[in-house]
């Protein structure tokens, strides 16, 4: 089984040309629906690299195919590897030099549309600790997020999951409010550890209703006609930076659970069971006449959670399986719970009670 994973890594705009970019992108658009179309002022070997992919389309750097309109589409890159020893890997003409002697990455003539032109960045340590665990970053991409020009490297390797050994890690994904519970189950069939993990809900909120407060400040600007002053215009920069905080927040709290989460099943050996039950937390969220700007940042980073979570255990071969385990019907005699206060649910028929987000641990047992 070919695993991948990918980064993403900002570049900066004042080296790019994004007009040059959104050129490549269209292109790279035109080679999806079947078109060859080559431009006279573009390099050759960047539109040989594009059209070299063509036998590619369905993998993992082509991603999904753009619908039936005009959509951007990032251009795939090829990549060359030297090494510490000199040794090299990948196509010498390739735009990407992953340069592991000097810990530079260098792009020529994907940035500019100018003869000879290249730059200069800095490895990341992302790249390195892959190569370490025995992937080859054998492609790049290209392209534009936000208007921003972006590099994104996609790192492969060759990967049998293994046999477990007993141990299931099961892992209840629930809107950052409830958090996001899991559970280990041995091979006595117990539960051996339990834990829900939160994000600092006190900090989020504080943020968020801030964002709130100067956003109605912006508004009363904006009604006398006053939107363009520099009063109005320092107060949207501060709404625009406390929401980058939140999402920035939950980003980085995503991507260190989902290691740990991913670190505990290869030392254990254990499958995976992953109870991806956002959408029933969302529709709970509005049964709680939760503001919608306060559901959408509880929602946030759930999904890619999630994606992070799969990515990684292919990555290091971690068996794992999309399992329902209901948190409202009993495991023990299949009755409806009753939720009481402290989100604690109670069986009225047999008395089994437990928290919420710990019933989806006691199917697991049962199972």
């Amino acid at each position: 089984m070919i695993a991948g994973r990918a980064v993403l890594i900002k570049l900066p705009r004042d080296k790019c040309d994004v007009d040059y970019i959104k050129r490549l992108m269209a292109l790279t658009n035109l080679v999806y629906r079947g078109y060859e179309v080559w431009v006279p002022d573009m390099p050759r070997t960047i539109e040989h690299q594009l059209y070299g992919f063509r036998d590619f389309k369905e993998s993992l750097v082509f991603g999904v195919t753009p619908k039936r309109w005009f959509a951007r589409t990032w251009m795939p890159l090829k990549t060359l590897r030297v090494y510490g020893d000199g040794s090299m890997k990948g196509d010498r003409k390739a735009p990407v030099v992953l340069d592991f002697r000097g810990s530079v990455i260098r792009l020529r003539q994907v940035c500019k549309n100018e003869s000879g032109y290249s730059i200069e960045l800095p490895m990341p340590s992302w790249v390195v600790d892959r190569i370490r665990e025995g992937g080859d970053v054998r492609f790049a991409m290209i392209g534009l997020r936000d208007n921003e020009p972006y590099l994104a490297l996609v790192a492969e390797r060759v990967v049998e999951p293994y046999v477990p050994s007993g141990y299931r890690l099961v892992v209840d994904v629930n809107v950052w409010s409830n958090g996001v519970a899991y559970g280990i189950v041995n091979p006595s069939n117990r539960i051996a550890e339990y834990s829900p993990l939160r994000p600092n809900l006190r900090l989020i909120d504080t943020w968020y209703h801030k964002a709130e407060k100067l956003s109605k400040e912006l508004g009363k600007l904006k009604r006398l006609g006053l939107g363009s002053t520099p009063g109005a215009k320092r107060l949207w920069r501060e709404i625009k930076a406390l929401r980058r905080k939140v999402y920035a927040y939950l980003r980085d709290f995503a991507q260190k659970r989902v290691h740990e989460l991913v670190m505990k099943a290869l030392r254990l050996r254990a499958e995976v069971l992953i109870d991806d039950m956002i959408e029933e937390s969302r529709r709970e969220l509005i049964e709680e006449k939760i503001p919608r700007g306060l559901r959408k940042v509880y929602l946030a980073e759930t999904r890619r959670f999630v994606k992070l979570l799969t990515t990684q255990l292919r990555w290091y071969g971690v068996p794992y399986e999309f399992k329902r385990l209901p948190s409202t019907i009993c495991p023990v005699c299949h009755h409806k719970l009753t939720q009481e206060e402290g989100r604690i649910m109670v069986c009225e028929n047999c008395g089994f009670k437990a928290p919420r987000d710990k019933v989806p641990m006691h199917w697991a047992v049962r199972l």
